[in-house]
């Protein structure tokens, strides 16, 4: 991952955008929508290993990333980037920490609302219809939602199921560029220490607060 770029977290945290009018769920794809709550039933906490991949207009690959994730209801998530630069983003219930260990550097910023995550909607997806339009969907497995917010990042999320449980999100943003999350070995109601959505600052790191 380029340091200069923040990771997937931060850039899903400003997602939102102004379109038409709003589609009932019944008029989407509810085979999907019914592989999104039987997953999330139940569902306290979560891990998995991601990898993530960005191409760009052109059909470029720009950046890719692996690592692990965490999850803990209502709020708290964790993601280790491990390869090729190291970073962990922590959201903590209240502040956002992304730590660039390339850089040195940590940004924080208030943690954004569930509605500006669509990554959330896997665990909570009672706000699918609460901050999303659903989109009609040509595949069974597959899930397509646009934020309803103004001022949008990305233009369109899609989640595709694997086996019952969510294998990948996409993300497409105005200018043409796409970024792909791709979950494995995914761990239902594991036990997370609560240390691990605790962030401290490394001795020596700069801080920045972002907006």
């Amino acid at each position: 991952m380029n340091p200069k770029t923040l990771p997937i977290l931060i850039q899903l945290a400003a997602s939102a955008l102004l379109l038409a009018t709003l589609l009932a769920p019944a008029q989407a794809q509810p085979d999907a929508r019914a592989l999104l709550d039987e997953f999330a039933e139940g569902l306290n906490s979560l891990s998995a290993k991601f990898s993530q991949i960005t191409i760009d207009a052109g059909d470029e690959v720009v950046e890719e990333s692996t690592g692990r994730m965490y999850f803990q209801k209502p709020n708290l998530i964790r993601w280790d980037y491990l390869e090729p630069f190291p970073q962990i983003i922590v959201a903590d219930g209240e502040q956002l920490w992304h730590y660039d260990e390339s850089l040195d550097q940590v940004t924080v910023r208030p943690q954004p609302a569930p509605g500006d995550s669509p990554i959330l909607v896997l665990t909570r997806p009672e706000l699918l219809e609460r901050f999303y339009r659903i989109l009609p969907s040509d595949r069974p497995d597959r899930l397509r939602f646009e934020p309803l917010a103004e001022q949008a990042e990305i233009e369109m999320a899609r989640l595709t199921f694997r086996d019952g449980n969510p294998a990948m999100l996409d993300l497409f943003d105005p200018f043409g560029q796409s970024t792909r999350l791709t979950l494995t070995e995914i761990r239902r109601n594991p036990d997370i220490d609560p240390d691990v959505f605790e962030f401290e600052v490394p001795e020596g790191a700069d801080v920045l607060e972002g907006l």
